[in-house]
């Protein structure tokens, strides 16, 4: 992946250079710090994406219909961990929880283990469609 673009101004060209410089002298640990180089700089945003979407749909759609039998249903909902999801998938576990924390899969609480969030994979199956087709 390459590097986010970065902006880099010296702080001395801001309105704000006195306050910056006011403030980090109140740190004695930077009493030795040539606070004429002081730098701002920002990075690009990088909007997250699912790379090989279609790769994992057709993953998921292929287990689904080959495996339907093996899936844990109990009371009616489907039971599926984490691991399996992954494993369904085929990404690995660090994945899953970045595809987690960017959105592209939400879990849902199960009703009938507390304090667990399963992956039902019909529900998984939708939930990648829909990133999909967002592009």
């Amino acid at each position: 992946m390459p590097r986010r673009k970065q902006y880099k101004i010296p702080a001395r060209q801001t309105a704000i250079y006195g306050a910056i410089v006011a403030e980090l002298q109140k740190n004695p640990e930077l009493a030795d710090y040539d606070m004429e180089t002081i730098e701002i700089s920002v990075k690009k945003k990088i909007t997250p994406r699912i790379r090989d979407i279609d790769k994992a749909i057709d993953n998921l759609k292929r287990y689904i219909a080959v495996n339907k039998k093996f899936i844990r249903v109990v009371n009616g909902e489907t039971i599926v961990s984490k691991k399996d999801i992954a494993k369904m998938l085929k990404i690995s576990r660090p994945t899953l929880d970045k595809w987690i924390r960017d959105g592209f899969i939400i879990p849902v609480q199960s009703n009938i283990l507390p304090n667990t969030e399963v992956f039902p994979p019909d529900l998984i199956l939708k939930q990648l469609q829909n990133q999909k087709n967002k592009k």
